[in-house]
């Protein structure tokens, strides 16, 4: 049996790293399909993923193919029994969006033809959107696709694992935020104002309620306009508050959709797992994820069945990202709460052809993608692929760069999707119960992320506009800070309560002039329960629908007396000269801070922040924002982290060009991540924490320093058990099996020439260790205190083998 037990894949009761690649059967030669699996199989995949085009399965309204008579490559039934015959599980998507580059999203043509342009998305001058995407909710629409699942789901639904077949998960659509977000564009159907009617009912039923807080005077919620399209600014604070419900709106509306859609499948028989994919890295970075998944937050945690994949496609790995895949996945993990991290399309190959791709740079992404919890991805793309005629978005040619070609040629990306899924198989145990131990938190507020409709600031009388400032003080400044300093934290979702604020020491708040009143009392209530609260840059004046709201300053006892502004602002924070920062900066009067130690100043002598006991907690603020520009921000954090007494670091490198973090099992055993993320070697001692005695260990162990390859990253488990009285504590090299034989164990290996070869034994076992030698390599070994080192010079690009032998 094959289903989702809190964070995990459990697959006949075993917890499982779901390690699949996509595979396009309709863009590949149906004569080739078993080149194709076979090489999947070769590359220690378990499953394989694909889309199944509406478009391509009924070509002829009414008419459907899916064992081949009208196009061998139709022969959806035929591929299923190929996978299982290949001993390969299956992901089916079928949509009814697919996007996947195919024209009309996947949706058919003769629907388009017929029902374009009422199906349309229409923006509020009634006129049909330029896009691919249809109203949701059109009765045309979710006719068609009543029937289109009628015919797909008995199909799925009779080949699950669970019933004998090898289709394990099925996606729900795909993407259907995006349109929206793209085109920063509504739908303004007829049937979308009569929705958002509904929901307006379901929140307050007196029509006066709205009038007020928008300073409206409608006698019937049928009298209501929807606000505007994007380009349109705010007239008033009023105005700005009702765009917030609007947008709360669109949340419930997607969650409508595909809990229709997944209802559709569970009555047709589906039993599978269901996922929906997370769209959101631009162009090498994820800024704008988090906009993507705040689209879905009336589904997250017990609300639905539905789990979220991730879009995992950087195009790029380098210092410019390497905080952003970290990000996603916390923020992900935040909102969706106790479901698998899972990657749903997770790069292997590039969209477009000037954005070449190479193994080195995937290799660090994927290993840092485990540090970074995840416990499955799915390639994407695995095989390249040939558009059938007149269907490919981007012409005859899907995808390039990737480990297959269409006609299952294996290119120079193939040895490393086989060399991760051995990496996987050696310390998936490790993998799949590995956790973060953090005592510093930082919050996610999705309410600053729900701005794919937002409209420009005009008169709402706004002092720090979320959007416009959370890339630079928050992404791309704290929490790529928080990374560069390797500080274990946890990524807590603020609209939540079922964390344990206790848990943290310090916890650090991005907060603007908006914040609901349940929130600021969240906040509140920690600080006074001995919370360390870090908040910038501005204590908050009112909820998002524009009512004022002062539940921070009243309980702080302190407010602003104004803002400064200036050309080139710069501040000292907590002894630190010259700190860049933003303009405004929130002004506080001497006078008004009794009891509380003034922190920060701007060069003109104003104070701009303070830290004040409250209850039994302290509350410390800085009434600006830097981001992460300069050498000087590093310090700054470093300082306002050390006002608590939390324990930043599990894992740390006496070099910052060097990243490094730890996460741990209950069973005394670790997984640890050494990137360099610089086109530069550089040379670095690794500090982490023995997961069984809690010890400070260092790597390498047998010398001062080793010298990292640029754009490269170790990842290495720590504790493994090779039985009750002997580990591996760490190594410098790939793990990639691990095997014994009478008194001989094998530990197969890889690593970078230029990286030096160390691998560590501990337990009573080391002592009746006889030998340790390989055929491939030379080898010199060597107690050190409790441990037996191992050390060795990796040959180039190939895996070799190191044997023990015991007495």
């Amino acid at each position: 049996m094959f289903k989702i037990e809190g964070e995990n894949f459990v697959l006949d009761g075993k917890k499982v790293f779901l390690n699949s690649g996509e595979i396009h059967y309709f863009r590949i030669k149906r004569e080739l399909w078993d080149q194709h699996l076979a090489v999947a199989k070769e590359a220690g995949l378990t499953t394989v993923s694909t889309y199944v085009p509406w478009a391509w399965h009924e070509p002829e309204e009414g008419h459907f193919d899916f064992d081949g008579h009208t196009s061998p490559e139709r022969d959806l039934l035929g591929w299923i029994k190929k996978c299982q015959e290949h001993g390969l599980f299956c992901t089916l998507k079928p949509g009814p969006f697919i996007l996947a580059e195919y024209r009309g999203a996947g949706l058919p043509d003769w629907f388009l033809e017929r029902y374009i342009p009422d199906v349309k998305m229409h923006n509020s001058k009634g006129e049909p959107v330029s896009s691919d995407g249809v109203s949701l909710f059109h009765p045309a629409y979710l006719e068609k696709v009543q029937l289109w699942y009628n015919q797909i789901m008995p199909l799925i639904a009779a080949h699950e694992y669970n019933k004998g077949g090898c289709v394990i998960l099925m996606q729900i659509c795909n993407e259907i935020g995006v349109f929206s977000w793209l085109a920063h564009q509504a739908d303004y159907n007829e049937e979308t104002k009569k929705r958002f009617i509904t929901y307006l009912k379901e929140k307050n039923s007196d029509i006066n309620y709205w009038n007020k807080l928008w300073k409206t005077n409608y006698t019937a919620f049928e009298d209501i306009l929807l606000p505007p399209d994007g380009k349109e600014p705010y007239t008033s604070v009023a105005d700005r508050g009702r765009d917030y419900e609007w947008t709360m709106f669109w949340r419930r509306y997607y969650a409508d959709y595909l809990r229709i859609l997944s209802k559709m499948a569970r009555d047709l028989g589906v039993s599978l797992p269901f996922y929906h994919n997370l769209p959101g890295w631009i162009y090498g970075n994820g800024y704008e994820f988090p906009v993507n998944i705040t689209m879905y937050e009336d589904l997250f945690e017990d609300r639905s069945d539905i789990i979220f994949g991730v879009d995992h496609i950087p195009e790029f790995m380098s210092y410019r990202n390497l905080h952003d895949d970290r990000i996603i996945n916390d923020i992900t993990s935040a909102m969706q709460g106790n479901k698998p991290l899972f990657a749903a399309e997770f790069q292997c190959g590039s969209r477009e052809y000037h954005v070449v791709i190479n193994p080195a740079e995937m290799e660090l992404f994927y290993k840092a993608s485990v540090a970074n919890g995840l416990t499955g991805w799915n390639y994407y793309m695995f095989s390249q692929g040939r558009n059938p005629e007149r269907k490919g978005y981007s012409g005859s040619t899907f995808y390039w760069f990737n480990p297959l070609t269409p006609e299952a040629e294996k290119t120079s990306a193939f040895p490393l999707v086989q060399r991760m899924s051995k990496i996987i198989q050696a310390s998936e145990n490790i993998i799949v119960d590995a956790k973060r131990k953090a005592k510093v938190g930082v919050l996610f507020y999705p309410p600053y992320y729900a701005t794919e409709l937002e409209r420009p600031v005009g008169e709402s009388n706004i002092v720090f506009n979320f959007s416009a400032i959370r890339r630079g003080a928050y992404f791309d400044g704290l929490l790529k800070a928080l990374q560069v300093l390797n500080v274990d934290y946890d990524m807590l979702d603020l609209n939540k309560s079922a964390f344990n604020w206790n848990k943290y020491k310090q916890i650090w708040v991005f907060s603007t002039d908006e914040m609901n009143a349940p929130e600021q009392q969240k906040i509140v209530d920690y600080i006074q329960n001995s919370g360390n609260i870090v908040l910038y840059p501005n204590m908050p004046v009112r909820e998002m629908n524009g009512t004022a709201c002062t539940i921070i300053r009243d309980s702080i006892g302190v407010k602003p007396i104004g803002t400064d502004a200036f050309d080139s602002a710069l501040i000292d924070v907590l002894g630190s000269k010259d700190i860049k920062c933003a303009n405004p900066q929130m002004v506080f009067d001497e006078k008004d801070l009794k009891g509380a130690e003034i922190i920060a100043q701007n060069i003109r002598g104003k104070i701009v922040g303070f830290s004040k006991n409250i209850g039994r907690g302290t509350f410390t603020h800085i009434g600006t924002w830097w981001g992460f520009d300069t050498e000087t921000h590093k310090e700054v954090y470093t300082k306002l982290l050390q006002l608590s007494d939390a324990k930043l670091h599990t894992s740390n490198s006496d070099n910052y060009f060097v990243n490094v973090r730890e996460r741990f099992t209950s069973e005394g055993q670790a997984m640890l991540f050494v990137g360099n993320y610089y086109n530069e070697e550089y040379s670095a001692s690794v500090t982490y924490t023995h997961p069984a005695t809690g010890e400070t260990m260092k790597m390498p162990l047998s010398a001062e320093k080793m010298e990292m390859p640029n754009l490269y990253a170790i990842l290495s488990p720590i504790g493994l058990k090779l039985n009750e009285n002997l580990q591996l504590l760490h190594t410098t090299s790939d793990v990639l099996n691990i095997e014994k034989s009478g008194d001989e164990w094998t530990i197969q290996l890889f690593g970078n020439r230029d990286l030096m070869g160390e691998l560590v034994l501990e337990g009573d076992e080391i002592f009746k260790i006889d030998n340790i030698y390989s055929h491939d390599i030379s080898t010199q070994y060597k107690i050190l205190k409790d441990k037996l080192v191992v050390t060795y010079s990796h040959p180039h690009k190939k895996e070799f083998k190191l044997k023990i032998i015991e007495k």
